[in-house]
């Protein structure tokens, strides 16, 4: 059994674990290496390896945000090794690495993974608790599925200056309702048929109770669910792009709307990302950059930031 905290370390977690989770938000995986070796040095001494196995875990999904998928993997798979496949620890990871693997486009080991972890969800007694999780877990794949589903290696990039007009043409003729629906009709089928495939692997060994904690599927006849669902994945995307505090544009954005709008700052700091991305389907982009405008950078940076898998103690959504 670890030793009980001290206070001293009571003290430097409370503002050390709160800051680990903050990278995921950002990716910022650099940073986030660095708080997790304080956190192990203020830890093992003690035997505290549940707490520090955790703390990897928020290092980790860092890691898959800023789309470092072998770190990422190699850290899940030693959570899993490490932890008893009851705790919620082992659950987290484990579902973590089956993202991991969806990102990477290999179906057959995702899916391997979801099954095991909705198995592995059973294991959470507060009905409350497992409802939570599963909405996590099944939106985060659906995301995962759709951002798959846009990347395409061959299409040819995005045109800065086209992004722009139609992004301009969006936020003068279209409300917040209406470019969620434009986004929903263009997701590829071939992202909506991941959709299906990963929704099939999930209640494949979902117990039947529990199939009522699951949102309604999404489908093409679905398209504004269709868009609400591709804002959601492509905000892991446009979110970082626009609103790290250190960015150029976003110290810009918060002195006046007007000085990036000039500069198409916001619609190439989107366009920028999601080449990098090979994410090339115009309408996503210039919607996003859209909705970004109209929202300003306070509140399109506060509504729109990237949402854990992990759930904390004090986590209610």
């Amino acid at each position: 059994m670890p030793n009980p905290l001290s206070e001293k370390q009571k003290n430097t977690l409370s503002i050390l674990e709160p800051e680990l989770r903050r990278c995921v938000i950002s990716a910022d995986f650099e940073r986030a290496k660095n708080i997790a070796g304080k956190i192990q040095k203020l830890l093992r001494p003690t035997g505290h390896e549940t707490r520090l196995l955790q703390a990897k875990n928020w290092l980790y999904e860092t890691a898959l945000e800023a789309n470092n998928l072998t770190y990422a993997k190699m850290g899940f798979e030693g959570t899993i090794n490490k932890s008893s496949p009851r705790t919620r620890l082992h659950l987290e990871a484990l579902s973590l690495l089956a993202i991991c693997y969806l990102r990477e486009n290999n179906i057959n080991k995702a899916r391997e993974l979801i099954i095991k972890s909705v198995e592995n969800i059973n294991n959470i007694k507060s009905n409350e608790r497992r409802k939570q999780f599963h909405r996590r877990l099944i939106t985060r794949l659906e995301e995962e599925s759709i951002l798959v589903g846009l990347i395409d290696p061959k299409k040819q990039k995005l045109d800065l200056t086209e992004i722009d007009a139609q992004a301009v043409k969006l936020v003068m003729s279209k409300s917040e309702d209406q470019i969620l629906l434009e986004m929903g009709k263009v997701v590829p089928k071939q992202a909506i048929d991941l959709l299906a495939e990963v929704r099939n692997a999930y209640q494949l060994r979902l117990p039947a109770p529990d199939r009522k904690y699951l949102p309604p599927p999404l489908n093409e006849k679905t398209k504004k669910e269709l868009g609400v669902r591709a804002n959601s994945a492509l905000k892991r995307v446009a979110w970082r792009a626009i609103c790290s505090p250190d960015s150029d544009i976003y110290k810009a954005w918060s002195q006046g709307l007007t000085v990036v709008y000039d500069k198409k700052y916001i619609a190439g700091a989107i366009v920028a990302t999601f080449n990098s991305w090979s994410i090339t389907t115009a309408m996503l982009a210039a919607s996003a950059a859209a909705l970004a405008i109209k929202f300003g950078a306070e509140v399109f940076c506060e509504t729109f930031a990237p949402e854990s898998m992990m759930i904390g103690r004090n986590d209610k959504k």
